[in-house]
This record gives structure tokens, C-alpha cells and sequence, in this order.
């Protein structure tokens, strides 16, 4: 093959590997700037800019968004928006967009051998890790250093998701006792 050939080949499959994001439609209301957390048992809502999540069979009653499941055993992290689904194998990411808020779904390695998600709102105005396992609480101050630039964890902590501010120094686990939602801002980096 001639080198234009290869050439054009070669930008094709750049052009394929950015596939647009998928647009949801934005809401009519107004867009309030922060977000929110509220651990529900297994799973949390996560509300961001327009956006309401649904992780790990967290229950709203307001419709979803987004329906994220952790990685089980033998099986990838999967998300699920009306009735579509896709898996998500660790290095793979997704991307949507809400009105002007964009949302980057990524699958990375976990501190075990399943997946963790990390969700990156905006331009990266706020980061999420999600491991899919339990984790030791003496390798909680380790979550910074293996998730570089996450704000937050989600942790599984005795059957229940808990949220971890990340990068600030010292543990503060908020979620197990908690009955209002753990609020958060956009993080000028």
C-alpha cells in the first residue's frame, strides 16, 4: 500500500476511535451549579448540573439519567441509559453531554482485580471514583495516588456506599450514619 493510503487509513481509525458523545436531551428547568450525593444503601444518586445518576441499584423517584452497576465477578462494569446498554472493560470510556454539562465515564484497573469507574463532570469540574470492592481502610489515603485527580470515592464500606473527600490530607468518611445529601462544587484546578 502507498503511503497516502496508509496515511488516510490511519486518520479514519483516529476519527472512528473519538466517536461523538451521545447527547441526552437537556432538562427545562434551571440548572443548579453544584451537585450532590446521597448513599443508598449498595448504591447513591448523584445529582451534577442537570444530571441524576443512579449507581449500583440506588432508587430516585425522579426518573434517571443514567443507570451505572459496578463490576462484578467475571463481569465489567455495565451502564444503561433507557434501554440501552453497554459494558464498559477496564481502559474504556464514555462520553455524554446534557445541555452544556458534559459527563466522561471511564473503566479504570481497581485497587482489586474489578474495575473501578471514574466519572468526570464538566471540564473536569469534579471527579468520582467508584471502586467496585470494599476496600481496607488503612489504604484509604492510597485512593489519591492511584486515582490521580479525583475529588471524591464512593466507597463500599460493610454493605454500603460511603463518599471519601479525596486529596485533603486526612479521612472523612461521610454516607454510613448520614440522612441529608453530601453537597459539592465545582473544583478549580
Amino acid at each position: 500500500m502507498g503511503k497516502a493510503v496508509m496515511a488516510a487509513l490511519a486518520w479514519w481509525a483516529c476519527l472512528a476511535a473519538q466517536a461523538a458523545p451521545l447527547r441526552l436531551p437537556a432538562g427545562k428547568g434551571p440548572v443548579a451549579q453544584g451537585g450532590s450525593i446521597m448513599a443508598a444503601a449498595q448504591g447513591a444518586l448523584i445529582r451534577y448540573r442537570g444530571w441524576l445518576l443512579a449507581i449500583d441499584g440506588a432508587v430516585s423517584e425522579e426518573r434517571s439519567d443514567l443507570l451505572l452497576t459496578s463490576a462484578q465477578a467475571g463481569q465489567a462494569p455495565q451502564l444503561q441509559i433507557g434501554s440501552t446498554r453497554r459494558t464498559l472493560p477496564p481502559w474504556s470510556a464514555f462520553e455524554l453531554v446534557k445541555g452544556s454539562t458534559r459527563l466522561r465515564i471511564t473503566a479504570l484497573p481497581g485497587p482489586d482485580e474489578l474495575p473501578a469507574l471514574l466519572l468526570d463532570f464538566g471540564d473536569s469540574d469534579y471527579r468520582i471514583v467508584i471502586p467496585a470492592a470494599g476496600i481496607a481502610r488503612q489504604a484509604y489515603r492510597l485512593l489519591a495516588q492511584r486515582f490521580p485527580g479525583a475529588d471524591l470515592a464512593l466507597l463500599l464500606q460493610d454493605g454500603r456506599r460511603v463518599m471519601l473527600p479525596l486529596g485533603s490530607g486526612r479521612a472523612q468518611v461521610f454516607g454510613a450514619e448520614q440522612a441529608v445529601p453530601y453537597r459539592f462544587s465545582k473544583v478549580k484546578r
